[in-house]
């Protein structure tokens, strides 16, 4: 392995992909693309290794026989190019990776050259909808500087960006997750660990050696103690001095300077606190007793368009789907966590949750039971004849604006539409600076009713 990636080790770009691969548990067929390759090959890797845990994972090398993915396999093994342009199986050229199962290498081929037509090439569409009936992940590492690159991202889910802020040649394409830097704390390469620590060792066995020969040499002068003697007691007698003359009054005689004060420095000016939105409290306090408060957490995402992909691709079996922006200390970095169902008692969410990872939308230990009494009010649709159409076009009429809300229905016979769904009042803040910013009037209340 290279000793370092983009002022990383390989192991921090790698650490990084494991943090984010549940992101993309949801997923088949996902680009991981960068302007380094190098970190997006360790990205990729880390993705893989979490993601092969519990599911077959395949990582390929849309690079050309880069290091990371080359090592992997064979010298000269067959890989994409062989299969996309000379006709060899796909089942040929898919590689285990020795002490990790369920985890597998697609070299870039004989030929490392991926051309255009590999690029755009519609076999990745059914290759990424194979996947997904299996219920396997298939990552695909890509240069970001590939001029085919967003036909390459369109027919799969979507994209992994690492290191960049954006996509130049796909700009418009979608993106599941981000990884700006490497694993903080994994920067300092190992050798280079080691080399310092023996470079210290080397200096303190250098230094002892020299005192340890200063002393011999000392001892062998005879006339070191006695001088030695002479010192000490000269600068006792000097002390002593100093300390009995300004009770003599000689102190005055010479003039005594005093002492200069050096004032203090002067403390920079506080930063100032990060913006914040005062949020009112619940304004329904009353029906926090009957209000819907457990849900079933699906996944944190760390773009918006990922959070709603998932839920446009699950929605059917998703009641009462919720984005909820929320912003994590101490950097106030902004998560969309997704959740579905509205319950009033525990055990409703607990069979949703057995239902989704029945269904495969979860994996077999995906998804967890949470409290989220707190929604956005955003809307409502007065009891009346043809009530579900009614609700169904106010839902659309938002989703139209790209908003993510959501109706449960009233024990009058109406309809609610709210937007989130929260444990702490607090946490509402982002998505009602986001509301606000298009041009509605969000409250917040405890939810209340049921999916429809």
């Amino acid at each position: 392995m290279n000793a370092r990636v983009s002022g990383g080790r390989p192991v921090a770009w790698e650490d990084a992909g494991r943090q984010i691969a549940s992101i993309l548990g949801s997923y088949a067929a996902v680009v991981v693309t960068s302007s380094d390759p190098f970190a997006a090959a360790y990205v990729a890797l880390g993705i893989a290794k979490a993601e092969a845990k519990h599911r077959r994972t395949v990582v390929g090398d849309l690079v050309g026989d880069i290091p990371p993915l080359r090592d992997l396999v064979a010298e000269d093994a067959h890989g994409i190019t062989d299969s996309f342009l000379y006709g060899v199986s796909l089942n040929k050229i898919g590689y285990r990776v020795e002490g990790t199962p369920n985890l597998y290498v697609m070299p870039s081929g004989t030929d490392p050259d991926i051309g255009e037509e590999i690029f755009r090439s519609a076999r990745w569409k059914k290759l990424a909808s194979g996947f997904s009936e299996v219920g396997a992940l298939l990552l695909l590492v890509a240069p970001s500087d590939s001029p085919r690159l967003g036909d390459l991202i369109d027919q799969v889910d979507g994209a992994v960006l690492v290191k960049d802020l954006e996509i130049p040649k796909a700009p418009s394409s979608l993106v599941l997750a981000r990884v700006p830097t490497p694993t903080p704390t994994l920067k300092i390469p190992l050798h280079r660990m080691g080399e310092r620590m023996g470079e210290r060792a080397a200096s303190w066995k250098q230094r002892a050696s020299v005192w340890r020969e200063r002393g011999r040499l000392l001892r062998q002068r005879r006339w070191f103690y006695p001088l030695l003697g002479t010192f000490a007691v000269l600068v006792i007698a000097a002390l002593a001095a100093a300390l009995i003359l300004p009770h003599l009054g000689y102190g005055a005689r010479f003039g005594s300077r005093g002492v200069a004060t050096i004032p203090a420095p002067t403390p920079p000016p506080p930063r100032p606190p990060p913006e914040t939105l005062h949020v009112a409290p619940p304004a329904n306090i009353n029906d926090s007793s009957s209000a819907a408060a457990f849900a079933v957490e699906l996944f944190n995402a760390n773009t918006p368009e990922g959070a709603n992909l998932f839920v446009r691709k699950n929605g059917g079996a998703l009641p009462a789907a919720a984005v909820s922006p929320i912003s994590i200390e101490p950097d106030r970095t902004i998560w969309y966590k997704v959740t579905a169902g509205a319950y009033t008692r525990r055990y409703q969410a607990d069979s949703l949750l057995l239902a989704l990872r029945n269904s495969t939308v979860l994996t077999d230990s995906g998804g967890t039971v949470t409290r989220t009494p707190l929604a956005l009010l955003v809307d409502s649709v007065p009891t009346q004849g043809g009530i579900v159409d009614a609700v169904r076009a106010a839902v659309q009429k938002y989703e139209a604006r790209g908003l993510a809300i959501y109706a449960l229905m009233q024990d009058d016979g109406g309809a609610r539409i709210y937007a989130g769904a929260f444990a702490r009042a607090d946490q509402s803040a982002e998505l009602v600076r986001q509301l606000r910013g298009a041009g509605l009037n969000p409250v917040l209340v405890y939810r209340t009713g049921s999916a429809p």
